[in-house]
């Protein structure tokens, strides 16, 4: 009797999860002011179900009717147009036809709003995650006790690693159907993209995938409500305006590896040129304070044997952000995740303001500390679990505030940013010598920077190295001695990421040079790979001194790092050192003399001033734009002790611009 009850209960048990296998929803997706997306899938049968909106009167304002049918897995899509903007509505959706049912009743627990259409004195929340699997977490729970405006499930939500139809609409249904996601995707809009597990090859792309995508993107489709995925038969990207705040949904899978870019023929798309030219006019038509740049791979180099992050494709990556500062669109931040880490990096003045930039990862426990890399705009990480990430736009105030809160279970807010309007909108634009200029030690009191990046830059001493004001080229200068290893350190980068046109400048009397006839060296700057002085190469600014064969001539050589395209189709680029780049001077012209040294980069050619003239012209064997590095030694090379300068250094400034001759003659008549 016994065994026939647990038999009994375990075939009533199984029907009950074979029934809520097939069911997914009702689900909020995409809203607007005036519209709104809902997708409900109450079996695996053919049926046609209507969608009655009500107002707070309890009237029905608006019906609709959609058809579960086999080509879409049985889900049934609705659109509900001519709502009136920043209203709440509850919904009721019956079964029509020969048994007509209702299945879901209009109350509380089954309502949406719609969007503002206000651009200020309003207040959104929204909340986004990625890395998410099937299984138990509480994030769900802590976004509903926030009561974020909408959810953005960021891609790898959830893993699916196939592209096999019925396994990934399999997939996107139990995802769906967890208890806490379905309840709080009855109220709340959840909308979003794809990663590569869910667009269905860990590392994959749109040439890897070719067969395959098409069968993950119609799953994506079939269970995400949206008023647009893609250009209407490829791809997912879309958008939504919720007043104060737009969100950008980028898809770099689908058409990544599958056409030549927008931006540079020679190289592969990531975006292609329908999204390419789909952001574009979104981002300069936008009239939302604040706009987010999301997806579910990073904007940065993941440093590991994968090529799904924008580092790849940099030159599409850096002509949007061009596109941006020239533009003077403002309020524009970053947002990715993949990487099984949180992050926040701030790139300074990128787009004409510092431009922020959240990795939001993982949703899920399994974390990568190997992917917590250097970067030098990194800020801040956190290798844990269980974390997801609010944005609140809140323009109720004179200055409007984006605050971002990287958040965990239980109320945790592990960091939270407060970014003002005024500081993501492009200040006056600055002239003369000061117009891009992102370093500049003076030397005149002290070792701070006097550029607008202020401190972050400011130069550090290392061996005793300090201002000597009995000579300089204007005001102190930096007296550094050979023999006991000085130099100064910068910790972090100035210039953009993988920066294509640049220029250095500075004085220097040295008191001894290299010894004719031997590999003798001493170094005026290079740059260092993490900030602070290694062995490791990252030398895209070397400028030092050599001796050569002649007595009476000293060799001032330059050296680069840069990226090289790559090689071959889903390949990621490479980092190519170039030099030396060798140009002799007469030895009785630089010792114990001030003289002025400047040198160009344009990613095709270095170019060297010498006291305002044009001394030698380099073309690079292989054209490519900056290699990532993270800081400067002043005085001695990367390394810090060795190969160290002798003799003052005064007045060393970095612009990220090419500046002309003109301008650098001028600096090189500065008083001596």
């Amino acid at each position: 009797m016994r065994m026939r009850l647990v038999c009994v209960f375990f075939i009533l048990t199984m029907g009950s999860l074979l029934k809520a296998d097939e069911v997914v929803g009702p689900l909020v997706g995409s809203v607007s002011s005036s519209t709104v997306q809902m997708l409900y899938r109450p079996s695996a049968k053919t049926q046609t179900l209507r969608l009655g909106v009500f107002d707070a009167n309890d009237q029905l304002v608006k019906t609709v009717s959609s058809d579960c049918s086999a080509e879409r897995d049985f889900v049934a899509h609705f659109t509900i147009s001519g709502l009136q903007p920043a209203t709440t509505y509850e919904y009721q959706i019956e079964r029509i036809g020969d048994s007509p049912k209702v299945l879901v009743k209009a109350d509380p627990a089954h309502q949406f709003t719609t969007a503002t259409q206000k651009r200020t004195g309003e207040r959104v929340v929204v909340s986004f995650v990625s890395c998410v699997d099937i299984e138990p977490t509480k994030i769900w729970n802590e976004m509903a006790k926030l009561e974020v405006d909408a959810v953005c499930l960021m891609g790898d939500t959830p893993y699916i690693d196939s592209s096999d139809l019925s396994v990934a609409r399999k997939k996107h249904r139990q995802f769906l159907q967890m208890p806490d996601l379905a309840r709080l995707g009855k109220t709340t809009p959840v909308v979003g993209t794809w990663d590569d597990h869910d667009f269905g090859k860990n590392n994959g792309n749109g040439l890897n995938l070719r067969e395959g995508k098409p069968r993950t993107r119609q799953a994506f489709v079939d269970y995400r409500a949206h008023d647009q995925y893609g250009n209407g038969h490829e791809g997912v990207y879309h958008k939504i305006d919720l007043g104060p705040l737009e969100i950008y949904f980028l898809d770099p899978r689908y058409f990544s590896q599958t056409e030549p870019s927008p931006v540079d023929e020679t190289q592969p798309t990531c975006f292609g040129s329908e999204q390419w030219d789909w952001l574009l006019r979104g981002l300069r038509n936008s009239k939302a304070k604040f706009k987010v740049l999301a997806m579910g791979a990073i904007w940065q180099d993941k440093k590991n044997s994968e090529t799904d992050d924008m580092f790849t494709y940099w030159y599409e990556r850096d002509a949007l952000f061009d596109f941006i500062k020239e533009e003077q669109i403002s309020g524009v931040t970053l947002l990715g995740g993949d990487i099984h880490v949180a992050r926040h990096l701030k790139h300074p003045d990128r787009v004409g303001y510092d431009l922020h930039d959240f990795v939001i990862s993982p949703g899920h426990e399994r974390t990568i500390t190997g992917l917590d890399v250097y970067h030098p705009s990194l800020l801040w990480s956190l290798v844990e679990g269980r974390q997801f990430l609010t944005l609140t736009a809140d323009t109720r105030g004179t200055q409007p505030t984006l605050t971002a809160d990287f958040r965990q279970p239980q109320g945790k807010v592990n960091r939270r940013v407060v970014l003002t309007f005024d500081e993501l909108t492009r200040q006056t634009r600055r002239q003369g010598l000061t117009n891009e200029m992102r370093a500049h030690w003076d030397f005149n009191e002290g070792l701070k920077n006097q550029s607008f990046l202020g401190g972050r830059i400011d130069a550090e001493s290392h061996g005793g190295a300090a201002i000597d004001q009995t000579q300089q080229a204007a005001g102190g200068a930096v007296r550094f001695q050979r023999a006991k290893g000085q130099y100064l350190n910068v910790p972090q980068s100035f210039l953009d990421d993988n920066s294509n046109a640049h220029t250095v400048s500075m004085w220097f009397r040295p008191t001894s040079l290299p010894k004719h006839g031997t590999s003798d060296r001493s170094f005026l700057l290079e740059s260092t790979a993490e900030g602070q002085s290694s062995n490791a190469q990252a030398w895209h600014l070397s400028l030092g001194l050599r001796g050569t064969a002649d007595p009476d001539k000293v060799n001032l050589q330059l050296y680069t790092v840069t990226l090289q395209p790559a090689a071959s189709p889903g390949a990621a680029p490479n980092r190519v050192s170039q030099g030396p780049f060798d140009f002799l001077i007469d030895r009785e012209q630089l010792q114990d003399r001030w003289n002025h040294v400047a040198f160009t980069f344009d990613s095709a050619a270095l170019r060297l001033f010498l006291n305002g003239d044009v001394a030698a012209t380099h073309p690079l064997p292989v054209k490519g734009p900056a290699a990532e590095f993270g800081g400067l030694v002043i005085g001695g090379h990367r390394a810090g002790i060795g190969r160290n300068f002798d003799g003052w250094i005064d007045e060393v400034v970095v612009w990220q611009r090419l500046l002309g001759q003109n301008e650098i003659r001028g600096l090189s008549q500065l008083p001596r």
